[in-house]
């Protein structure tokens, strides 16, 4: 049987608008958490809700009228206790990175701040998988975590101007994925052959939140030769 997730802390920001608030941090039981308790809203206030809009530690509802906060939270118990409510599913994408420094635009400012070699710092990138935490400050950006605490490298202090499409990099406690020619200052350690945005495609994006993720290496003659096919 689950753990039993506790009702997290609530706060109206207005009359028709509750945030909902969970432990502040980024972490796997975190975003299982937020992401039970959103779907829970939507199924429990489906009548009465507009929206739900979920971020890694968040859930903030906008309703048509108040709600009884204390019954909510009697009915949250209640469903984990029955466990009558959908779980969702998690697709798992592999995802292959090339690592040439024609690529990987700040290998050294990682490799200095970590003391690593860059063989190193791609071993521990591609040893684990990670998960779509959040999509956002670009449409369709996935912010991947959590990253192993030795790469965690402080993002650019001052961000480029241009930072090309499908280019991997990291900040932080967390990995991403350039969708779109961009402003950025994340650390670019690498680039899939991949396109994470198609706005002819049925799915015009790649990632969706909660997707696991595992990045595997390729050689640069590969990263050419799939992205001569359009894979």
């Amino acid at each position: 049987m689950q753990p039993i997730i506790d009702f997290p802390h609530s706060m109206w920001i207005s009359q028709h608008t509750i945030r909902f608030a969970f432990k502040e941090e980024i972490s796997h039981s975190n975003f299982h958490a937020v992401q039970t308790f959103n779907r829970f809203l939507k199924q429990q206030l489906r009548h009465n809700l507009v929206e739900s809009v979920a971020s890694y530690h968040t859930v903030t509802a906008y309703i048509k009228q108040k709600i009884d906060v204390e019954r909510l939270g009697m009915q949250w118990l209640e469903m984990q206790a029955s466990t009558t409510i959908d779980k969702g599913t998690n697709r798992l994408l592999k995802i292959p990175v090339c690592y040439d420094e024609e690529f990987a635009l700040d290998s050294k400012r990682v490799m200095d701040f970590t003391g690593l070699s860059f063989e190193d710092i791609k071993t521990l990138h591609v040893s684990k998988s990670y998960y779509v935490y959040l999509i956002g400050f670009l449409p369709g950006f996935p912010y991947l975590g959590e990253l192993d605490p030795k790469l965690f490298v402080p993002r650019l202090q001052k961000p480029r101007a241009s930072v090309s499409a499908s280019s991997v990099g990291v900040g932080g406690g967390q990995t991403g994925i350039y969708p779109v020619d961009s402003p950025g200052g994340w650390n670019i350690i690498g680039k899939t052959p991949l396109d994470l945005f198609d706005v002819h495609g049925k799915e015009p994006f790649l990632f969706a939140l909660g997707d696991e993720v595992q990045f595997y290496e390729i050689t640069k003659q590969q990263f050419w030769e799939m992205k001569s096919k359009g894979v």
